[in-house]
């Protein structure tokens, strides 16, 4: 008898240290739940990576622009600033009514 409380002990007692041991596997700092948000943040900030690429790559292309290309610069002073050419003549036309909107 004495052998059998024993052993539902023992086997308790291993029960416990088996859940301890799953609830940290799962919930701990270092846990599956932990590294699977580690995960979708890796992924999150790849795609920020890559879109924040492309972006640098438009940009130096710009700039590359900018600085060798007579006529982009030309093109932005037209229509960011309504600049003309000396000689030109601008025509504006007053939308009709029902076109305004």
């Amino acid at each position: 008898m004495a052998i059998n409380v024993r052993k539902k002990h023992l086997f308790l007692l291993l029960l416990c240290l088996l859940l301890i041991f799953g609830f940290f596997t799962f919930f701990g700092d270092k846990g599956i739940l932990h590294l699977l948000r580690l995960q979708k943040e890796l992924a999150r900030i790849k795609e920020m990576n890559i879109k924040m690429e492309e972006e640098n790559q438009r940009l130096k292309e710009e700039v590359r622009r900018l600085q060798y290309e007579k006529r982009y610069i030309e093109e932005i002073a037209r229509k960011e600033l309504g600049m003309v050419k000396e000689g030109e003549i601008i025509y504006q036309f007053d939308l009709p009514e029902d076109k305004k909107e």
